[in-house]
């Protein structure tokens, strides 16, 4: 049984070279580019477009009411901190200084009075030439006295605190990067609502701003490096590595076709170029991954075929297989392998995805002759076993003509 079985093999395995070579004979070959396979790295990126940020930005705004009387820097002034940068209409709140000054030292005045009396008063009671409602109505006077004082001193304090205020002092060493008013306009002073006069930053240390989509920022990590490009300073990479990523979600476009869900990260530049300005637009390539010294293939030369069309064993499986009958192919990666002048389309199983690059993990090989173009043969005219003619073979047939 196991001879007769061996012949069969031999048998059909002939007439499957004979159909071959019939089929080659007649076949036209397929006009590709080839390429060895070589060893190099593969690094896997995330690009994402936002906006250069300081890391370091304020607001200055009143916190009180008042006009402004004097702005004393400009748009580029370096400040430092407890710099005074404007000054706001004072009178109005010395007055209210003065006012309170006033009645605290009445206040005072007042208590230190009631004191005195309350002192005698309980000498007297104690040698019982006062009666205790009599010293408890002085004693009374006396807590209500102090009381005003405590009260009086608090609209003291809050009268100081606001005439301060008409004073602006820088909180940072910066610079100055927008003025919105002019002396002679009114500061709101709302602490409810900033009325922003200026605004500082520290231009030493920037970042950028920018969203990923939610299938890309599972890839990202705290401290990956990162190449900035900067749209208006032109052919020059910055360095930077990732500092922030958002853990709440931006949506738009809910409930449509159109909906983005994005997180915010954040990337800090190493090196800070003097012509960078705030706001300028930037692209960010972050490095989530990189494999050294693999084997790896251009994008170009990677497709698909249904599962059944790769190669004459999976399609006697398939035959044989019942259950396939009916079943949707299944779609498998692969790349057309060089052999004998066929190529010969070989399942491969891809690592990391570059920027122009696959990593391969397993099915070929370093010194693999390959077909990586063109984009026709490889995506759709190329089937399995095709016969194929290299570019390189056209060119010298001409040179020799």
């Amino acid at each position: 049984m196991k001879k007769i079985f061996i012949i069969f093999a031999f048998i059909g395995l002939i007439a499957l070279i004979v159909f071959l070579n019939l089929r080659q004979k007649n076949e036209k070959p397929v006009l590709v580019e080839t390429r060895k396979v070589t060893l190099r790295d593969v690094e896997e990126r995330v690009t994402a477009s936002g906006r250069v940020q300081p890391v370091t930005q304020v607001n200055i705004s009143a916190n009180v009411a008042g006009e402004i009387v004097a702005i004393y820097v400009k748009e580029g002034h370096l400040v430092q901190a407890g710099q005074i940068l404007a000054q706001l209409d004072k009178v109005r709140y010395e007055a209210d200084v003065r006012s309170a000054e006033s009645n605290f030292n009445s206040r005072k005045i007042s208590v230190e009075t009631l004191l005195k009396e309350k002192k005698r008063s309980e000498t007297l009671f104690n040698s019982q030439n006062l009666s205790e409602a009599e010293l408890d109505r002085i004693v009374s006077e006396y807590e209500l006295a102090q009381s005003q004082l405590d009260q009086a001193k608090a609209y003291l304090e809050q009268a100081r605190d606001n005439l301060s205020k008409t004073v602006l002092k820088s909180p940072i060493n910066g610079q100055v990067i927008k003025i919105r008013k002019e002396a002679g306009e009114i500061a709101l002073g709302s602490q409810f609502q900033a009325d922003v006069i200026m605004i500082l930053a520290d231009l030493r240390e920037m970042e950028v701003e920018v969203e990923v989509n939610e299938s890309d920022v599972v890839r990202l990590s705290l401290g990956d490096p990162v190449d900035i490009e900067i749209d208006a300073i032109r052919d020059t990479v910055f360095k930077g590595e990732l500092s922030e990523i958002a853990y709440l979600a931006t949506s738009s476009g809910i409930g449509t076709q159109e909906s983005v869900t994005n997180f915010q990260v954040v990337v800090k530049m190493l090196n800070i170029p003097s012509e960078l300005r705030p706001g300028m637009s930037a692209t960010v390539e972050i490095l989530t991954d990189r494999a050294i010294g693999c084997i790896a293939v251009p994008i170009q030369a990677v497709t698909v075929r249904t599962a059944d069309k790769i190669n004459s064993l999976l399609r006697a499986d398939s035959l044989r297989n019942d259950e396939n009958i009916n079943k949707k192919p299944e779609l498998k990666e692969i790349v057309f392998v060089v052999r004998n002048d066929s190529a010969i389309a070989v399942p491969v199983k891809i690592g990391l995805s570059g920027e122009d690059y696959f990593q391969i993990l397993e099915g070929i090989q370093e010194g693999d002759e390959i077909v990586v173009g063109n984009h026709k043969a490889v995506s759709r005219d190329l089937q399995d076993a095709n016969l194929i003619k290299r570019e390189s073979d056209k060119k010298s047939k001409k040179k020799k003509n």
